[in-house]
């Protein structure tokens, strides 16, 4: 996913766009009609990819139970066998970087740990001042309020390292690799994460589902940059009309 594609979506609700333009430095660029006509050809071209996209950047909970329902038709029009719609689930979880069932007790011990101090989020809110600063927004004005709170919100519920925010290194002054995420950022689901969450046995999951779920997250992922390059494609030709 590229930076300037998840920034649009992070700052814009492709049902109601409040800001009126996106511009680099200042120049504006991109009217909100434009914006909507991108998201909705998006919609119409690849629709579960575009739903994935709002789960993952706007954990819009309209396009989650869409991505669920979806799940659940196309298990049952193929007669896919027991525990698959959950499985295909958890990996819509990992796809949108959700923790899964079996990683919450830990996460939330982490968050309660790392993330109980007043001063816990000033890196996140720094990050988020810069990126908007790149992007030609004002750090005071709605737009970068808007995306500091939605990555405060993301550092709460996402599967981002709590003891590293996110950087992959922890430490003021001698910076090292941080041991909870192991570098990484992300304290990512593996898939016994994935089997402990829908409580099925190694033997089953590597016999009936393990196929499935590589297929369903090429799927997902496919679908994803679809639904990306159609956004980029036509806001490209808006640009350069």
């Amino acid at each position: 996913m590229s930076k300037s594609i998840e920034l649009l979506v992070k700052l814009h609700n492709p049902k109601c766009v409040s800001v009126e333009t996106l511009g680099r430095g200042g120049a504006a660029l991109l009217y909100q009609d434009q914006i909507i006509c991108a998201f909705a050809k998006a919609e119409s071209e690849y629709m579960f990819g575009y739903h994935l996209l709002m789960c993952k950047y706007r954990q819009d909970p309209f396009s989650r139970e869409f991505v669920n329902s979806y799940i659940e038709s196309w298990c049952e029009d193929r007669g896919f066998p027991e525990h698959s719609a959950e499985a295909m689930k958890c990996v819509v979880d990992m796809v949108c970087d959700l923790p899964l069932p079996s990683q919450i007790k830990h996460i939330k011990a982490l968050r309660k740990r790392y993330l109980r101090s007043q001063y816990a989020y000033l890196p996140t809110i720094e990050k988020v001042n810069k990126i908007a600063e790149e992007n030609g927004l004002s750090i005071n004005g709605a737009e970068a309020r808007q995306l500091r709170v939605r990555e405060i919100n993301e550092l709460r519920k996402s599967n981002t390292c709590p003891r590293c925010r996110g950087t992959g290194v922890v430490g003021r002054v001698q910076k090292r690799e941080c041991p909870e995420c192991r570098g990484k950022g992300q304290l990512r689901a593996n898939i016994y994460h994935l089997m402990k969450s829908i409580d099925c046995t190694e033997a089953y999951f590597k016999r009936y589902l393990l196929a499935l779920v590589v297929d369903f997250e090429r799927h997902c992922y496919e679908d994803m940059s679809g639904a990306e390059r159609v956004i980029k494609q036509r806001l490209n030709k808006e640009i350069s009309d």
